[in-house]
């Protein structure tokens, strides 16, 4: 049963942040999970994150990659026609900042996914987060660089409501911030997504949960050297959910 989370300019989710609506007294991680179904708040808020600019986007270094059943280490640069990572290949990606450009970047098969320091910009046609129940992701973002703090920067004129789908049941480090201003973010996993990260802060402009996700919010800022964007301060004990 799907439960949508919002419906709205801006979802904000993000522990223990200034800004917040409705709250929830805890200094434990937020699971979210079982929701009342139709759960819908429609308060507006102002994106947090609008004033900081995107990355510049050059020419393609790579063009409809598909890596297959196999091991490697890839760089940065612009992946024009996205990035497909398949049939228990296993990924590595160098620290730095992806193009991912008129195409998913999309994980299945029993595939794997891994990287520190490392941020993805979703341009153009289709570009959008695709990781399949049957796939691995370890991901951090960057501490610096256009993409500091920001695991997924989604372009600000990618269409209104376009899909984004977690679906792994092994995307247990999502750690930094995933900005998708026009998005609509599904996590649809069955075991817990993101629980071995530090801290976890979502903006999108909508976000579903479905099929019994397992979503942890941690709020462990002072554990990791990934910082917070400058716009979402980090005040008090409280672990709020804001929309």
């Amino acid at each position: 049963m799907r439960t949508p989370l919002a419906n709205m300019d801006t979802l904000l989710l993000a522990p223990k942040l200034r800004q917040g609506l409705c709250s929830h007294r805890s200094a434990k991680p937020v699971a979210l999970k079982e929701m009342n179904s139709g759960s819908r708040h429609e308060a507006q808020l102002r994106d947090p994150l609008s004033a900081r600019p995107a990355p510049y986007v050059g020419g393609c270094n790579q063009t409809n990659l598909v890596v297959s059943g196999i091991s490697m280490t890839l760089r940065p640069g612009v992946y024009c026609g996205g990035l497909k990572i398949t049939q228990g290949a296993n990924v590595r990606l160098a620290p730095g900042e992806y193009i991912i450009k008129d195409g998913s970047l999309w994980v299945d098969g029993g595939a794997s996914l891994s990287g520190s320091y490392v941020g993805f910009y979703l341009t153009g046609n289709a570009s959008t987060i695709r990781f399949a129940a049957q796939s691995t992701i370890s991901l951090s973002a960057p501490r610096d660089g256009a993409l500091a703090s920001l695991l997924f920067f989604e372009d600000r004129a990618a269409p209104v409501g376009r899909r984004h789908l977690i679906s792994s049941d092994d995307a247990r480090l999502l750690l930094g911030t995933i900005y998708l201003p026009n998005g609509r973010l599904r996590v649809d996993a069955n075991k817990p997504v993101a629980d071995q990260s530090a801290y976890t802060i979502i903006v999108a402009r909508w976000m579903e949960l479905d099929a019994g996700p397992n979503l942890i919010m941690n709020s462990s800022y002072g554990a990791t050297d990934v910082p917070v964007p400058n716009n979402i301060g980090v005040v008090g004990t409280q672990v709020q959910l804001s929309e």
